[in-house]
């Protein structure tokens, strides 16, 4: 399976990001730098991290053999004045002795708990990169709207400048100007429109980056892929290798290690101790040995097994679940990629070069004067719609390819 994911990213960082108290300028943001710099900056993937390190602290403690007890005394101390035959004082140690395998089950189950969130630190990964790439996407295809609808307000300020002049000529009438200028009126404020929609997707942009304080001036690459479309087979192929369904299935193995874990506890720990006795008045020593074991007669942990088992079926369940979900998603996000190129390919082939026919053939007539402005106009307006409509068409195929690329591996979704 032969992918070629043809990124245009040429733009670097605009020299060393500048700093102005807590926010950082960038000039110029790529989408490597983008997923490169979330790797770096995103609390969630923090918090994932963080999230594996408690759980390394829960299996190393896990398995620690619970320390002795010291035990000091003395026995028939008076409280009032009379003779004591004879006062005893003691020193030992208590020793708690888990029975059961109970500690090497435990240490166990903690250390599958950190495979769960291994396991979701994967997830949050993959989710972030998602993320990431729309984001970027969106961002992309404002910037490129925007330099669009520039391109198209400057056309129609040259149409106004030559009706004006043709009026002073007397080669049209002053309707025809008046609609000129309406529609250059209504390209400005699409202009300012687009504008906002452009800073609007820098901010979610910097938002999925993690850094509420990053600035982006612009973004820098291409909307433009080139690919070969994986089979849905080779895709449905890689579902066993994706994090979620990993996830859900390192649940279930964690699930039974408690299972394990709640059976081994209904064994009670026994409790040894060993004493030695110190006769004041005779001197004599004596050494005391004893063993405490407790009845499992009101507490036999059927609750926690029955809780374990319970969601130990959960887990099967969510495995299921989860399968079922990436199948979907997987035959939706194959299906969508497939109908945004479908779209790409008519609108790149059929209809922009046809549009950009009829435009030059009404601006040829309507500046030989065969034909007025109001033939000039929709035409225009067409022309103006196709062309936005093909960079929609370029953001949503990049978005779908996200998606899909995903189904890939870490190394062919980038």
């Amino acid at each position: 399976m032969k992918i070629a994911l043809l990124l245009s990213m040429l733009g670097v960082l605009g020299g060393v990001p500048a700093t102005h108290g807590a926010t950082t300028q960038i000039e110029r943001l790529t989408l490597d730098q983008a997923l490169e710099m979330a790797e770096r900056r995103h609390p969630r993937l923090a918090e994932a991290r963080a999230q594996v390190e408690a759980a390394s602290g829960r299996a190393q403690q896990a398995g620690a053999f619970p320390n002795p007890e010291a035990i000091l005394g003395a026995q028939q101390i008076p409280i009032q004045d009379y003779p004591v035959p004879d006062r005893q004082y003691l020193a030992g140690f208590g020793q708690a002795l888990p029975l059961g395998n109970r500690l090497a089950k435990a240490r166990q189950t903690e250390l599958l708990e950190r495979e769960v969130r291994l396991r979701g630190l994967e997830v949050v990964h993959r989710q972030l990169r998602k993320r990431v790439h729309g984001s970027f996407a969106t961002a992309l295809h404002q910037e490129s709207a925007f330099q669009a609808q520039g391109r198209i307000t400057a056309g129609l300020a040259s149409a106004v400048a030559v009706s004006k002049a043709r009026l002073d000529a007397g080669d049209v009438i002053p309707q025809d100007l008046a609609r000129a200028e309406i529609e250059l009126a209504r390209a400005e404020l699409e202009l300012r429109r687009s504008e906002s929609l452009r800073k609007l997707g820098l901010i979610a942009l910097a938002a999925a980056v993690g850094d509420p304080d990053l600035e982006v001036k612009s973004v820098e690459g291409s909307l433009e892929v080139a690919f070969e479309v994986p089979t849905l087979d080779s895709l449905a192929a890689n579902l066993s290798a994706q994090p979620e369904l990993q996830a859900a299935e390192a649940e279930v193995r964690a699930s039974s290690a408690r299972v394990d874990l709640a059976k081994a506890e209904r064994i009670p720990d026994v409790k040894v101790e060993a004493l030695y006795h110190r006769l004041e008045v005779s001197g004599q020593d004596t050494f005391d040995l004893g063993l405490s074991i407790p009845l499992p007669l009101f507490n036999r942990n059927e609750g926690r097994i029955r809780e374990a088992r319970a969601e130990a079926l959960a887990a099967e369940a969510r495995v299921r679940n989860t399968a079922n979900e990436l199948g979907l998603n997987l035959r939706e996000s194959h299906a969508a990629l497939t109908a945004s190129l479908d779209s790409l390919r008519i609108l790149r082939t059929q209809i922009l070069p046809r549009a950009d026919a009829v435009l030059k053939s009404a601006e040829l007539r309507y500046a030989s004067g065969d034909s007025s402005l109001t033939d000039v106009l929709p035409v225009r307006r067409e022309w103006a719609a196709a062309h936005l409509s093909y960079l929609e068409a370029l953001r949503e195929v990049m978005q779908s390819w996200a998606e899909v690329s995903g189904f890939l591996g870490q190394a062919a979704g980038r």
